[in-house]
């Protein structure tokens, strides 16, 4: 009796344990399945993201990026997800303080990463359009291309930023930069204008700015940008009273369409030789 008592608590024993083990079991399909569950959903988050942006609803594909975001803000897939984010807000919501956020956190996660420049850059574009424009300079400045032409691509847009500034001396230094042993090319005409701009316009400092524009006729085979540099050249002899460099200057330019306001232009030119002459023949004979 006493060993069939024995017997009966030991198969009540084993039953308490394989039925333990049924629900553990049990259990863990469950999680399985509500794992798999939330990551399908998860990786329709991404999914739903890229057919919302194909098809222009922009909100809806930032939205879908967010909710993966929360669930996943880590790991490789966390930053192409972040990425993209940061880019629809900027390129297509123009949320620009989002934007900002995403393309930083991108960065303090994965300063490496092979989107990291132009994560980089575009942040820099970002505080710019926040008015946060020294602190886009510091970050045009923290990358640090291999190639020239990327690096005097990146030069020429801080000297932009410190001309937007009124920073006219730094920005000469840039542009100066963009120049420095390099052939003349499209980026070296942006820079030779906005320098001569500045000589001319801005600081009224004429003889610097003549040379400038000398070699932008000289060397742009873009009639609108020689003709800009001609006008610019002609304006600064006539203030500095050389008048009759002035007319010839202007009779270079050859474009049918300024033929009207160049003759207009050079009477007035004519008129004040005139009257320079007579102060100076009345000058002579006192």
């Amino acid at each position: 009796m006493q060993y069939m008592n024995v017997k009966r608590k030991i198969h009540l024993k084993k039953s308490h344990v394989f039925a333990g083990l049924g629900i553990y079991v049990a259990l863990m399909l469950v999680c399985g399945v509500l794992i798999s569950a939330c990551q399908k959903r998860n990786n329709g988050s991404i999914a739903h993201a890229v057919e919302a942006w194909d098809a222009g609803d922009y909100q809806t594909a930032a939205d879908e990026y967010e909710r993966f975001l929360q669930v996943y803000p880590t790991g490789e897939k966390a930053l192409e997800a972040r990425f993209q984010l940061a880019n629809v807000y900027y390129l297509n919501l123009h949320k620009y303080e989002a934007a900002r956020l995403h393309y930083r956190e991108f960065l303090n996660q994965a300063p490496s990463h092979t989107n990291a420049p132009a994560a980089r850059e575009r942040l820099a574009e970002v505080l710019n359009e926040l008015g946060r424009t020294y602190e886009a300079i510091a970050e045009y400045e923290n990358l640090n291309p291999r190639d020239d032409q990327e690096r005097r691509r990146l030069r020429l847009r801080i000297a932009d930023l410190y001309y937007d500034q009124k920073n006219y001396s730094q920005a000469l230094t840039e542009y100066l930069k963009v120049n420095e042993n390099a052939e003349y090319d499209e980026l070296s005409e942006q820079a030779l204008l906005r320098e001569a701009s500045i000589y001319h316009i801005t600081r009224n400092q004429y003889k610097e700015a003549i040379p400038l524009y000398q070699k932008l006729v000289a060397e742009s085979s873009d009639a609108k940008v020689q003709r800009r540099a001609l006008y610019g050249i002609a304006d600064c002899y006539a203030e500095l009273l050389e008048l009759e460099q002035a007319i010839q200057t202007l009779r270079q330019i050859r474009d049918e369409t300024e033929q009207s306001y160049i003759t207009k232009r050079i009477a007035e030119l004519e008129s004040r030789k005139r009257e320079a002459a007579q102060a100076r023949n009345a000058a002579q004979q006192r």
